[in-house]
């Protein structure tokens, strides 16, 4: 049993260094292409779903939940506010995200 929960802790912990190099990438957008940023996004996305550590808060609510690319305002998305309500609209796959400011 010992040797599983090691196994086990090993993979966790690359998982969480794998992610924390993701986000590195990610942080600094004008350096990398259009596609590079598409890629490392989803695979961002897989690691943290699959281990289930969960995306970093930083990276949380900008991710398209359709394509799962991280989403740039002004590059690849679009931000409009209306009545209090903040729509995120992905220019990938159209999707749209609503979170509401209002009481």
């Amino acid at each position: 049993m010992a040797r599983k929960n090691r196994i086990k802790k090993v993979r966790h912990e690359r998982a969480l260094s794998a992610q924390l190099y993701l986000q590195s990438i990610l942080e600094n957008p004008q350096k990398n292409s259009d596609e590079f940023l598409k890629t490392t996004s989803k695979q961002l996305w897989k690691i943290s779903t699959r281990h289930r550590i969960g995306l970093p808060p930083k990276f949380k609510n900008r991710f398209c939940r359709n394509c799962k690319n991280l989403l740039y305002p002004g590059k690849n998305s679009r931000i409009r506010i209306r009545n209090k309500v903040r729509y995120l609209t992905c220019f990938e796959c159209g999707a749209v995200k609503r979170k509401n400011f209002g009481g």
